[in-house]
């Protein structure tokens, strides 16, 4: 991830192992995973977010995949985009206990 001002570029790299190729928004995030929902956690939106979310899991997604399913999609990718990014700025600001 670059900043140039003010503009952030990102590079997403495509694992070669699943043939997700660009353009494949529905293969990347709207696959349903192997993961079941568990308890009740809510979290809150917008309500112009959810809509979206909602719209894109209908349409793109077939229908196939709950909202739930489609957010941990979503999230697991940020992670893994972010990941060495949101350490470094963890341990910047985590002070040691003792």
């Amino acid at each position: 991830m670059k900043k140039t001002q003010n503009k952030v570029e990102v590079t997403i790299k495509v694992n070669q192992e699943t043939g997700i190729a660009k353009g494949t928004y529905g293969k990347l995030f709207l696959d349903r995973k192997n993961i079941e929902k568990r308890g009740e956690k809510s979290i809150y939106l917008r309500e112009e977010y959810h809509q979206r979310l909602s719209r894109i899991a209908q349409i793109i997604g077939g229908d196939k995949i709950p909202l739930y399913a489609y957010l941990d999609n979503i999230l697991s990718h940020h992670f893994d985009l972010f990941e060495s990014m949101i350490i470094e700025e963890f341990e910047a600001n985590c002070k040691p206990l003792f």
